[in-house]
């Protein structure tokens, strides 16, 4: 299933690569006009749970039709969608998307909540894009700007960003090894972006996400010059029948090789 566009060498199908570029394109585009009707959306209607159902429904429905077709021959993996792996098992170009990542948040009336789109070619992470409405934020792995390798802290702080409701195990190791400040926030997406911007040095989850919680995050991330892996080091896989997705940590280089080390410990 799908199409090579020209490319058949894996090792350039990454995100940043000029290979990608057109893809990663098409995902900025796509999520920023899936970010504009879910504000039209909001703006009509009063926070609570039938805004949230709405927003989930309007959102894929927008995606998985624009994506059938501008990319007819490629397979889709929507969080709204159908699991059924038979519908995407082999597919050499997957589109992974979350139409809507915070949902919650969106229901609610808070701006913590965001669009991913993302593609993966023969299970590896080739281009993406990330949108937060609410705050205008809107980045993609063909155009982000990349993000200083900076050394540890001087004073030996490190920000982490973690979930509001779900602060990962492992920050007690991590309190052992480093003076950590949280940031808490509410959607991967909002997360990721809080490292690319600064706000955050690191972003550490366990407990489980799912593929379209992460992809287009970590395409962006490493599109920068992130480190963005499983909290073991080891490389996220994409395109699988199950697609939940144990862990995640996002640094850069020099600060997501100090995690690792303090992790291991």
């Amino acid at each position: 299933m799908g199409e090579d566009r020209g490319v058949s060498t894996a090792d350039v199908l990454t995100p940043g690569s000029p290979a990608t570029a057109e893809d990663a394109a098409l995902a900025r585009e796509l999520a920023a006009a899936t970010g504009e009707l879910l504000l039209a959306l909001r703006d009509r209607t009063p926070p609570g749970r039938e805004r949230e159902y709405a927003g989930d429904a309007d959102a894929h429905e927008y995606l998985t039709r624009e994506l059938a077709l501008r990319r007819p021959d490629d397979a889709v993996l929507s969080e709204e969608g159908s699991l059924d792996p038979r519908r995407r098992h082999g597919a050499h170009r997957l589109w992974i998307v979350d139409p809507l990542d915070g949902s919650s948040g969106f229901g609610r009336g808070t701006d913590e909540w965001g669009v991913h789109v993302a593609l993966v070619v023969d299970g590896r992470l080739a281009a993406g894009a990330v949108a937060i409405p609410g705050t205008g934020e809107l980045v993609d792995s063909g155009t982000v700007g990349q993000v200083p390798d900076t050394p540890l802290p001087d004073d030996g702080e490190l920000a982490v960003t973690v979930s509001r409701s779900r602060p990962p195990a492992e920050l007690r190791t991590v309190e052992r090894a480093f003076r950590v400040r949280l940031v808490k926030h509410s959607a991967a997406g909002v997360k990721t972006l809080a490292v690319l911007d600064g706000e955050a040095d690191v972003y550490l989850h366990s407990g489980g996400q799912y593929e379209w919680d992460n992809a287009a995050p970590m395409a962006v991330a490493m599109a920068a010059g992130l480190r963005a892996t499983r909290i073991d080091g080891t490389e996220v896989p994409y395109g699988r029948d199950d697609p939940y997705s144990p862990d995640l940590l996002i640094a850069r280089p020099t600060v997501h090789a100090a995690m690792l080390e303090a992790l291991r410990r």
